[in-house]
């Protein structure tokens, strides 16, 4: 059994866990939304995560079926379809995993409707018509898709050349970068979340470099609009390739434990 599986199946609920580790200041304010819960909040009450209209609704999870399907696959009944057409969130109770997706979905919905739309798009692209299987394997694009949804971590530049730098010098230029203001960075994978709240070391983080134009609110709803931009622009995210490789501890040197950090006037998102 992997060690998060097994971390996550033995750990009980406790709110204090986001406040414990400072990589995670940008979830914070939708966190304090299910402040009242002493345990895990049942999906029907997890649309407190927003602040205004919910976009979705979290529902709880049908159990998956482990006989074939009697029939041709319906693609628009899997999980990304039914939150693009019905904008319902299956949601697993008493889950750590999908507890941190509902506060991810709070923090930024907009980049999560925008990938969750480009997912369903590239699923129906892959299943045959009639099909009554799924394909064996994932594409390059919904590999890349899968990692920002699961691993992602937006960096923020004000210019491509605070990004550029030769293979063997990625890392150190890119923590000078963060270091100095230049590059800015907040955790939007789920995954990683659940892997800091239960502390265990995450499985895959990738860097999703942005670049800036007008400010808009805090840093986060800046984050949310960029890269839901980004992942609509179907020329990105073609595959793992067009993401950094990074280590967690290089883009969050200087996590901002305040939930409303104002944008600086030097970054911006386009």
């Amino acid at each position: 059994m992997r060690p998060l599986v097994r971390v996550r199946n033995v750990t009980p609920y406790d709110e204090g866990r986001l406040a414990k580790d400072p990589r995670c200041w940008a979830l914070r304010r939708a966190a304090d939304r299910l402040a009242h819960h002493d345990d895990f909040p049942p999906p029907r009450d997890l649309h407190r995560v927003f602040d205004g209209t919910p976009p979705v609704r979290f529902v709880e999870a049908v159990p998956r079926r482990r006989r074939r399907r009697p029939g041709p696959i319906d693609v628009h009944s899997m999980y990304d379809a039914l939150i693009t057409l019905e904008q319902r969130v299956p949601t697993r109770p008493r889950s750590w995993h999908d507890l941190m997706n509902a506060l991810v979905w709070g923090t930024f919905p907009r980049a999560k409707r925008a990938l969750h739309a480009r997912q369903y798009r590239a699923m129906a692209e892959s299943v045959a018509p009639g099909a009554r299987t799924l394909p064996r394997a994932r594409t390059r694009e919904q590999d890349a898709l899968a990692l920002v949804d699961e691993g992602g971590v937006v960096l923020l530049a004000q210019n491509s050349r605070a990004l550029d730098a030769p293979h063997h010098e990625q890392r150190a230029h890119l923590r000078q970068m963060i270091s100095s203001g230049v590059v800015c960075a907040v955790i939007f994978g789920h995954a990683i979340y659940e892997s800091l709240v239960l502390e265990v070391a995450p499985a895959r983080v990738a860097g999703i470099a942005l670049l800036c134009g007008e400010p808009e609110g805090d840093f986060v709803e800046a984050a949310d609009g960029a890269l839901s931009r980004a992942l609509a622009d179907e020329t990105r995210f073609r595959g793992p390739g067009d993401l950094l490789r990074i280590e967690l501890d290089e883009v969050t040197l200087h996590a901002d434990p305040s939930i409303a950090r104002p944008l600086d006037p030097r970054i911006v998102c386009a």
